[in-house]
């Protein structure tokens, strides 16, 4: 009995083994079942996420249309649009000749003024900076040299009157046959020295540069007039050397006067270039302030001697200054027309190809028949109208030389056209 319960327990916990062993299998291959289908859903997902994606990929890159910088125009638009295309080759050019220069004050339209005697600084109207036309006052001088010339002038006046008078005296007698007729000559001729002795007082006067006539229709009593000290020449004070009250002479420069409206360029011409210029050849003149203006002149003056130091000769550009933008004392670039002796091989393009994006300069390439980029380039120098290019365009690239503005307008319109795309 005890043998056949044991069995039976055996049989029992067998059983119940195997039972236990079938449902972990089962919750395995459940587990296994979802943990696949599972991956499938989310590769699924995936799969579709990235089919949309793909879909706006090819939904933008058709809303962008081109890569930045190009411009799509049919070959038709570009004819009556003006746009003509050339294909880049060098060339040879006259190269002008470029030199260094300062510029200086027009020295046929500036004055240093000085006093005409010695004296004291009474009154200073002028200042630095003042505009003034010609004749105007600057100031006015008392002297020693002034007060006897004033002294000669009115003593010389009492003589004149006395004398006049003493003619009329003499005069009326003899009519009435009372004076003889060589008294009256007598009082011509002293009539006549003190005239003359106010005339000479008068041209002193003159001489110190006082308008004694015009002084004494204005002058108070008691007055004397002061000797003025005028410019010769109208424009801007540009030095004022003198203060109230001093004693100065005439060594000593009292104002700069200069008028600025033209000025000089002085150029530094190197002894192998001398026979590239001539009197008249148009220049064209930089500064560092105003890169992006440039001022025309003609050389004015050649000098006849070659400094041994430097081995340069000095020309003169006379340039209208009208602006008021240049400046005694800049430095200057100079670009000469001159073109002889100066040929080179080189890429050049017209002025109107390129496009000045600040301190970038740029042009527009064809890459296909309805296609151009934007490039940019590094420009050199001037060349009567066109512009040599340094870096940026190949021989045999097609370059539009004549429409740039219209290509960029284009570009702009696309432009906008993309970022409204984006916004909605």
């Amino acid at each position: 009995m005890i043998i056949q319960k044991k069995r039976a327990e055996y049989r029992l916990l067998t059983v119940f083994v195997i039972l236990l062993a079938a449902a972990v299998v089962v919750t395995g291959c459940g587990k296994k079942e979802a943990a696949q289908e599972e991956k499938q859903t989310a590769v699924g997902e995936k799969k579709e996420a990235g089919g949309h994606h793909g879909g706006h990929e090819g939904e933008h890159g058709g809303h962008e249309g081109e890569e930045p910088g190009v411009v799509t125009l049919p070959p038709e638009k570009q004819k009556s649009s003006g746009i003509e295309v050339k294909k880049v080759a060098l060339e040879d050019a006259a190269v002008p000749l470029s030199a260094t220069a300062v510029i200086e004050m027009n020295m046929d339209r500036s004055a240093k003024i000085s006093p005409r005697v010695t004296g004291k600084a009474v009154r200073i109207i002028a200042s630095q900076g003042d505009r003034v036309k010609t004749g105007q006052t600057l100031a006015y001088l008392d002297s020693v040299e002034l007060d006897q010339t004033w002294a000669d002038y009115l003593k010389a006046q009492g003589k004149v009157e006395l004398a006049g008078t003493n003619l009329q005296r003499e005069e009326t007698l003899f009519e009435k046959k009372v004076s003889p007729e060589k008294d009256v000559l007598k009082a011509k001729q002293e009539l006549g020295e003190a005239e003359a002795d106010l005339n000479l007082a008068k041209e002193r006067f003159r001489l110190l540069g006082v308008n004694v006539s015009q002084f004494e229709a204005t002058r108070g009593n008691g007055s004397h007039p002061l000797i003025p000290v005028t410019t010769p020449v109208g424009g801007v004070v540009i030095e004022k050397t003198v203060t109230q009250g001093e004693m100065v002479n005439s060594e000593k420069a009292l104002f700069t006067v200069a008028d600025l409206s033209t000025l000089w360029v002085v150029i530094d011409i190197y002894e192998k270039d001398i026979s590239r210029l001539r009197r008249g050849t148009g220049v064209k003149v930089s500064v560092a302030a105003f890169p992006e203006k440039t001022f025309k002149g003609k050389i004015s003056y050649i000098s006849d001697v070659v400094d041994e130091k430097t081995r340069t000769e000095k020309a003169r550009v006379t340039i209208d200054n009208s602006s008021g933008l240049l400046k005694p004392g800049m430095f200057a670039t100079v670009l000469t027309e001159a073109t002889s002796g100066g040929t080179e091989r080189l890429i050049a393009v017209p002025e109107e190809a390129i496009l000045i994006d600040g301190t970038k300069r740029k042009v527009f390439i064809q890459i296909a028949p309805d296609k151009f980029k934007m490039r940019e380039i590094e420009a050199g120098r001037t060349l009567g109208g066109r512009l040599e290019v340094i870096s940026g365009l190949k021989e045999g690239e097609m370059v539009a030389v004549k429409g740039a503005f219209i290509l960029k307008s284009e570009l702009k319109k696309g432009e906008l056209v993309d970022e409204h795309g984006h916004g909605k």
